[in-house]
């Protein structure tokens, strides 16, 4: 997807997307189309199928969407282009990786955790077992491992973002902290959390989906323990609740466990996947509570029936595009104003 969050370099329909998602007042169709996966929720390894989907991603290049297919191991890219061919073509392969046999832990490859592209459209992988590296996929196909995990660098990368002068955000589930690491993987800094485990606005519990909004550098925080989206300004040592934080729960103002962030250009709406109430919501700055936008909007709905919302995209036109991971699939959800 085109970068809708810098002021540079952009384009009228730019613009008004950033101006749609900023409009709090936006809504999406209640039911969404299918653009990745089988239609029957099936889970699978073939050029049709996914298996718990995790992550998703748009190029800037081309606007083809980029998912990262968890269980199978694999980065996979569909054209989603209008005519109902969900064919996903597989770009990278974890399980071919070389891994060294003391970190193999008696099985060959890995999974993909955390997935981004950047302005230049090299794609961002982290892995979920050990060695735990972040790779680096180029627009020509070369591989590279642009950080290795380990007492000096990570432990486990949840969520990843690249801001536009390339420096490259982790969150570390094992670790509660958020790294800042220099374009080339090797300087890094704490930017979140870093306080160890906790609840307090210097600490996070398990953080998982990451944000830069890229006109203040400010950084959002899934906070997945503590049921809160942080934020947290630049050089601060500790962070704000800008979304939940009241308990776990499926009131408006709770989050089960949040999972996935996407903040709007202008920061004025915050918008969160709650998988475990299988919901989107979104959040005004300031507000005390979020709004229902896509998924179960029922406080008696049956658990296992939920959907499972672990990401959340927009594509150029405003249009929702969001991974199902229990149900297998990529909906998109057109805008319904």
């Amino acid at each position: 997807m085109a970068d809708i969050n810098s002021a540079e370099n952009l384009s009228d329909k730019d613009i008004l997307v950033d101006q749609l998602i900023s409009n709090g007042s936006t809504k999406w169709k209640q039911v969404g189309i299918i653009v990745a996966g089988d239609k029957k929720e099936a889970e699978g390894e073939g050029v049709d199928q996914l298996n718990t989907p995790n992550n998703l991603a748009f190029d800037n290049k081309y606007q083809s969407l980029y998912v990262s297919d968890y269980t199978n191991g694999r980065i996979q890219r569909f054209s989603v282009n209008g005519k109902d061919d969900r064919t996903g073509v597989t770009v990278l392969k974890l399980n071919d990786l070389d891994v060294p046999p003391e970190l193999a832990l008696g099985k060959k490859g890995n999974n993909p955790n955390a997935l981004f592209i950047d302005k230049n459209d090299n794609i961002y992988v982290s892995e979920h077992q050990p060695p735990c590296r972040v790779l680096k996929l180029s627009p020509n196909g070369t591989l590279t491992t642009v950080i290795e995990s380990g007492d000096s660098t990570f432990r486990c990368c949840s969520g990843l973002y690249v801001d536009e002068n390339g420096n490259i955000y982790v969150a570390d589930w094992e670790e509660s902290t958020v790294w800042k690491f220099d374009k080339n993987g090797k300087k890094r800094e704490i930017v979140a959390g870093g306080n160890g485990y906790g609840n307090q606005s210097d600490q996070l519990s398990h953080p998982k989906g990451i944000f830069v909004a890229e006109k203040t550098g400010n950084i959002y925080v899934v906070d997945v323990y503590n049921r809160r989206v942080q934020r947290w300004s630049p050089s601060s040592k500790v962070g704000e609740t800008v979304c939940g934080g009241n308990d776990e729960g499926d009131d408006l103002n709770q989050f089960e466990y949040p999972w996935s962030v996407f903040v709007d250009g202008n920061e004025k709406q915050i918008y969160v996947c709650d998988p475990y109430n299988g919901r989107v919501v979104r959040w005004s700055a300031g507000a005390e509570q979020g709004e229902f936008i896509v998924g179960n909007n029922s406080k008696n709905a049956n658990p296992t029936e939920l959907p499972f919302f672990a990401a959340i995209k927009f594509d150029q036109n405003g249009n929702m595009y969001v991974a199902d991971s229990k149900k297998n699939q990529i909906r998109k959800y057109l805008i319904d104003n």
